[in-house]
């Protein structure tokens, strides 16, 4: 697969009378990796090698990528900044002869894939926990990626939610905050029915040994570091800042944030989480 890594590393040229690719010894700007040449509406691509000093370079070596029959120009403005939408975009796109697609930006700058590499996207598993509605970090990595925050980073992320409401008969629950069961330990009275089940993390059943020292509960423990089953590359929460970080469970690397993380702080996760991806793989 063949993606600039920015549209500055990419210049067009259009022509209505005369194809006119780039040739050895013409001088190009010095940013420039790659021409689209436009001809008759459709496009071809080039690579392009220069050498010199200054802004304008000479070319020292020309390869074609794509030829006129092989390239489709993508007739709508799109995000040329997200990576992962670029490709999976291209790759409905290209099936012989097309091996590559044009893309022009909202800002009015071109870009390109050249065959498609589904696989060069990687899927990050989010667990979370309903409720409250919309789950937390879902809701607030989805507004993140809306916003092109994770644009450069050719990901996509696969929400894994756990509903409590499927586990709220005859259970006790942490706090009344989530507005789901009856029987809550942040209140000054606790009713606790008959075959009660403690639903909550490790300090949920701390709080509850601390509270009733005499009872015992069977316990289902949503900590994700405890419960989470991840196939892939995965952020999660916890409550507990001395889990908070990187970490590997059943093989699969992860970062851990704090149930109340901050935007700023799970970018800097799922950045941090790219970056191992990345350094495992060279």
């Amino acid at each position: 697969m063949i993606f600039p890594e920015h549209c500055k590393h990419v210049a067009v040229r259009n022509y209505d009378h005369q194809i006119s690719p780039p040739v050895i010894g013409e001088r190009i700007y010095f940013s420039t990796r790659y021409v689209v040449v436009f001809w008759q509406k459709e496009a071809a691509i080039y690579e392009v090698h220069s050498e010199g000093e200054g802004l304008l370079r000479s070319i020292s070596a020309v390869f074609k990528i794509s030829d006129f029959e092989e390239t489709h120009i993508y007739t709508q403005k799109i995000d040329i900044f997200n990576r992962s939408k670029l490709i999976a975009t291209a790759a409905g796109l290209c099936t012989p002869p097309i091996k590559a697609a044009v893309f022009q930006g909202f800002d009015l700058h071109w870009t390109f894939v050249s065959d498609p590499d589904p696989r060069a996207v990687m899927e990050i598993e989010v667990f979370d926990i309903s409720p409250p509605d919309p789950p937390y970090l879902v809701t607030l990595i989805e507004r993140l990626e809306a916003a092109g925050v994770f644009g450069d980073l050719s990901v996509r992320f696969a929400p894994i939610v756990q509903d409590l409401r499927k586990l709220s008969a005859n259970a006790v629950f942490p706090c009344s905050a989530s507005g789901v069961g009856l029987s809550h330990l942040n209140r000054r009275k606790v009713d606790i029915p008959e075959n009660a089940v403690l639903v909550g993390c490790d300090i949920s059943r701390q709080v509850f040994e601390t509270r009733f020292p005499k009872q015992n509960l069977a316990h289902v423990n949503i900590c994700p570091t405890k419960t989470i089953r991840p196939q892939k590359p995965f952020i999660a929460k916890c409550c507990k800042s001395t889990r908070l970080g990187p970490i590997e469970l059943l093989g699969a690397p992860g970062y851990i944030v704090h149930w109340g993380a901050t935007p700023y702080e799970v970018v800097a996760a799922v950045r941090n989480l790219c970056a191992m991806r990345q350094k495992e793989s060279k």
